[in-house]
């Protein structure tokens, strides 16, 4: 990937991040999507077959393909807040690729404006424009459900569900369903991703490789629990994470 450019927004918002890169204009490339609770509308801007596709949140590590010689736009959101400019609950897309013409029948013209646009901040400005039209005013979460996600981001994942059902008030199979619902994925598979959030930034701000310690103080029971959990997520190793 090359030209890669970002904007990271306010978290009072929906929109986490806007970001743009331009692929190899040699060969198709493959990226992995590693799970992180958010879900991305992203766009190939591209003479021939522009396309934009949402990517619900991811369960494990996932190959993505870019093709060759285009240009990409991409839209993050927070945790829960794609719903607004969807229209749908997020579930249906956790571990999906959907076609956005398929969810929304006028983002064709959403996608050619996007994919003809001359600069990074005309995409933006575009994006912005249609996401304004879609909720005209931002509804945030239900307040159990953001209640419910800064808990288990506070602890770090260390929080049983249960706990969190009785602090509530209300049943855990209503804490889980709502969350669900809201955030595309259990609150007890939330809790994975955090910790595995937690362990990337701990390599990529200390770069330790006493995994024994980092499983530790990122929340893993042992550091095989670390290990074989990154795996999975990352498609990848820590030690790889490490290397120079």
């Amino acid at each position: 990937m090359r030209d890669y450019r970002t904007m990271t927004l306010s978290p009072t918002g929906p929109l986490a991040q806007f970001y743009t890169f331009n692929a190899s204009p040699d060969e198709d490339q493959v990226f992995t999507a590693v799970p992180d609770g958010t879900v991305d509308i992203f766009f190939r801007c591209c003479d021939e077959d522009p396309q934009a596709m949402v990517y619900g949140s991811v369960l494990k590590g996932k190959m993505i393909t870019l093709k060759r010689n285009a240009t990409y736009f991409g839209v993050r959101f927070f945790p829960g807040a794609a719903e607004q400019v969807l229209g749908c609950p997020l579930d249906l897309f956790t571990d999906q690729d959907v076609i956005l013409e398929d969810v929304q029948d006028c983002a064709s013209e959403l996608v050619e404006a996007i994919s003809t646009a001359d600069t990074f901040e005309e995409r933006i400005d575009i994006f912005t424009g249609y996401q304004e039209y879609c909720c005209r005013k931002y509804e945030p979460l239900p307040d159990l459900v953001s209640w419910v996600m800064e808990r288990i981001n506070r602890t770090n994942g260390e929080i049983r569900i249960q706990t969190l059902a009785d602090e509530t008030g209300y049943s855990a199979r209503y804490v889980n369903k709502m969350f669900k619902t809201h955030i595309g994925v259990a609150p007890k598979f939330y809790e994975r991703v955090v910790r595995f959030q937690n362990s990337l930034h701990l390599l990529e701000t200390g770069g330790s490789s006493d995994f024994a310690d980092l499983a530790h103080r990122a929340g893993y029971y042992d550091q095989a629990h670390f290990i074989n959990e990154f795996r999975e997520f990352s498609l990848s190793t820590p030690a790889r994470m490490t290397c120079p």
